[in-house]
């Protein structure tokens, strides 16, 4: 399977995760210029959450944890920093859905709220 068609597949299981946990979803794939995109804009009370989705399929020696470094992590809350305050809202975190797909087995880890990290 092609890295677009995974990542695609992994951020409607990552939606499907998210409304389960209560979120309502806003957006998808918002591109903002030429500054980045957020995979899955959502909404849970007063909190918006930008969550970044990382998928691997059928691979063994790494978690999808490791495409996420700090350096990705710092560029992906100033993205969602930038467009928290562009619409006005305060109430924002960062979280991180890492979905691993193995022998038909879908494992999902959910690190929400990354924001102060």
């Amino acid at each position: 399977m092609k890295t677009k068609l995974i990542g695609k597949l992994g951020e409607e299981i990552a939606k499907k995760f998210l409304i389960k946990k209560g979120y309502k979803i806003i957006e998808t794939n918002l591109k903002l210029k030429n500054l980045g995109e957020i995979d899955i804009l959502c909404q849970k009370d007063n909190f918006l959450n930008f969550v970044e989705v990382k998928t691997l399929k059928d691979q063994k020696k790494f978690l999808p944890e490791i495409h996420f470094n700090n350096k990705k992590l710092n560029k992906f809350k100033k993205l969602s920093n930038y467009f928290a305050n562009k619409i006005n809202f305060e109430n924002w975190i960062v979280s991180l859905v890492a979905i691993e797909i193995k022998n038909k087995k879908i494992k999902i880890r959910y690190y929400e709220n990354l924001t102060n990290q």
